[in-house]
């Protein structure tokens, strides 16, 4: 089920994409003929004024079809009628909708379930099969020393356990009904990082909910600083000061992390991070991807002339070409990463 949900928030952000480019090309003047969710054999076809809606059989992405863009319609509500800063628009209508689709997801849980303002170094609950199940701590016990040692707070308690290995003796105590207990035992290892080490308690978790202006702003805020440290990240696969293999996730990859993240409760943040994520991939200049169509239009501004269908077609593969070939090591990487015992997503 989790699985199906992860899924389901995948589809959806690509009706957001897609939506983006349907709804402003209308408002522009531009005739779309089909709509669709997906690739492939359609599953439901319905046509609703002058666009058919379908839903097909391969859910790995979607398109707005426009009039004149990859058929030989004429008129003077195709695409290429339009003017170049309309077919801009209309382009990077896709992307802001996923942009914006993230501050939405991102202020509605702000407002909602609010944001993390504190962690206390008390026990809210115990992962079943773990060190803490076996020796008896229970939820509500309060950690204030690891191996004797003080600590100040749950990043302390944190920092102490990381110093240990999966299998190495530890002493716990805590303060329950004001009294203090010591409980011994051996470290399990984390089930997503098998050499890290782990005690099994999860902490209380102080939240605070906001208004609808400061959520807004500060779910802007955090798009804003998300998109930079992606800027960042794709600078150092660029420069290989991160490995391809180690930080790319394909769709298995993220099915996978999709359904852990809906089991722990943070399900949308995820997805606005993926949101946010396919609005940049998409602005990469390349065809045939958003970021490819708006060089191609800023060309066309600076050449004074379109550029050919012939010229952008045999680009147009070659793009296709490499997308597929990032589209098969993800899903190679996250197999191997199955396989392996590897994180989707490293620590």
């Amino acid at each position: 089920m989790t699985v199906l949900v992860a899924i389901l928030g995948l589809i959806f952000l690509i009706v957001i994409h897609e939506l983006g480019h349907m709804l402003t090309a209308k408002a522009l003047g531009v005739r779309v003929p089909e709509f669709g969710i997906g690739f492939g054999p359609p599953l439901i076809k319905r046509k609703i004024g002058e666009t058919v809606y379908s839903l097909r059989i391969i859910l790995l992405g979607g398109f707005a079809k426009m009039a004149g863009m990859n058929d030989d319609a004429e008129g003077s509500d195709t695409f290429p009628a339009k003017t170049p800063w309309r077919r801009a628009l209309i382009i990077f209508a896709g992307p802001f909708a996923n942009i914006l689709a993230a501050v939405a997801i991102l202020a509605l849980v702000l407002m909602t379930t609010g944001a993390v303002t504190g962690v206390k170094p008390q026990v809210r609950e115990i992962e079943p099969g773990s060190m803490a199940e076996r020796v008896g701590i229970q939820p509500g016990d309060r950690l204030v020393a690891v191996d004797g040692q003080r600590i100040g707070g749950w990043e302390g308690f944190s920092r102490e356990v990381a110093e240990s290995r999966p299998g190495e003796e530890i002493w716990v105590t805590v303060v329950r009904g004001g009294d203090e207990r010591t409980f011994s035992g051996e470290l399990g290892a984390d089930p997503n990082a098998p050499h890290e080490a782990l005690v099994g308690v999860r902490p209380v978790v102080e939240t605070t909910r906001y208004g609808p202006i400061e959520a807004a702003e500060m779910a802007v805020g955090q798009v804003v600083r998300v998109t930079g440290l992606l800027g960042v990240f794709v600078g150092d696969l660029v420069t290989g000061e991160r490995s391809l293999y180690n930080n790319v996730t394909g769709p298995v990859g993220i099915a996978s992390v999709g359904s852990t993240s809906v089991e722990q409760g943070f399900f949308p943040q995820l997805l606005a991070l993926i949101s946010i994520n396919l609005a940049l991939f998409n602005l990469l200049p390349i065809l045939p991807l958003d970021g490819g169509h708006l060089f191609f239009i800023a060309a066309e501004k600076a050449l004074g002339r379109p550029v050919s269908r012939e010229t952008m077609g045999r680009i147009a593969a070659l793009g296709i070409a490499l997308v597929l070939m990032l589209f098969l090591f993800a899903t190679y990487a996250d197999l191997s990463k199955i396989f392996t015992g590897q994180p989707f997503i490293p620590g």
